[in-house]
């Protein structure tokens, strides 16, 4: 489930869905409940495509974007990716394909197809059904969840669109941002380099190209404004997400800095999606050890 999380994550209402798999369907027509319904129902989807689009400014200078498509079929575990990305002017492409135990990643900067062979008796052979929470964990969590958003539950709007689909909005100022949510953004922020040093390793596939280059807020740091929209289709599926979130702050230096992130997710070929292997026939191919693989 690890793959489809991250795509599911990516953009819109990233926070609400981690908790998508434990919430309950409402029969309520209200935006919130709308909003539950088609994360638990999008959540148990066993193929999909999305395609993911990102763009990240500073002081009005874009400094990364990034555009991905994606392919999983959930059961099986396969995935397969192309990605685009503009770091501070510079292009970058990555395929990555995991199917069958073996993920492979081709790199356009040198045109190799990095291979490495995953374990059979690991994780990735489980069914994504597997380890589902109890109906009275699902509760517990749903009161949970319920209680953190309570303050703006009301506050999400549901429109009906001529095309038969549904669209949810909210719109957060930053004394509307709770406390928690300034507290966590305000960490991962000034901590954002230490969060990605994976990425500057480059082992598998070079994939340090990916990371941002932002700038090390180290004060003041605030989210200003949250923008979140979504698109629930006539099957009641999670189909379209859109973010747009203003964070401020000060570097070491006194530099003040407003930074914007734009996401935008759509999701379609849901439970039609089919992942296909890479021929490497012909391919420059370089195996690369996984140094992670142990026996559980």
């Amino acid at each position: 489930m690890k793959n489809k999380g991250k795509i599911l994550t990516a953009a819109g209402i990233s926070g609400l869905l981690m908790a998508g798999g434990v919430l309950s369907a409402s029969a309520s027509t209200s935006g919130y409940d709308t909003f539950k319904t088609a994360v638990k129902k999008t959540y148990a989807v066993n193929s999909f495509t999305a395609h993911v689009q990102g763009s990240l400014t500073d002081n009005g200078k874009v400094i990364y974007q990034v555009d991905s498509v994606n392919k999983e079929d959930v059961k099986t575990h396969a995935t397969d990716s192309l990605t685009n990305v503009i770091n501070n002017g510079t292009a970058s492409q990555f395929a990555v394909n995991s199917l069958n135990h073996q993920e492979v990643v081709e790199n356009s900067k040198d045109n190799v197809y990095y291979v490495r062979q995953g374990n059979k008796g690991g994780h990735e052979n489980m069914n994504h059904k597997e380890g589902k929470p109890s109906a009275q964990v699902q509760q517990g969590i749903e009161n949970i969840f319920d209680a953190l958003t309570k303050n703006y539950q009301d506050k999400i709007q549901l429109t009906d669109l001529s095309n038969g689909n549904k669209e949810l909005q909210l719109s957060l100022s930053k004394t509307e941002v709770p406390v928690v949510g300034q507290a966590v953004a305000s960490f991962l922020i000034t901590n954002a380099n230490q969060h990605s040093d994976h990425f500057n390793k480059g082992t598998f596939g070079q994939k340090a190209e990916l990371k941002p280059t932002l700038p090390q807020l180290t004060s003041n740091v605030s989210v200003d404004s949250v923008e979140l929209k979504g698109i629930v289709d006539a099957q009641q599926f999670l189909v379209g997400q859109e973010v747009t979130l203003n964070v401020s702050g000060d570097d070491a230096k006194g530099t003040h800095h407003n930074l914007v992130l734009h996401l935008t997710d759509t999701l379609n070929n849901i439970n039609s999606t089919t992942v296909k292997a890479i021929d490497l026939k012909g391919k420059k191919v370089v195996k690369v050890q996984d140094r992670h693989n142990h026996q559980d």
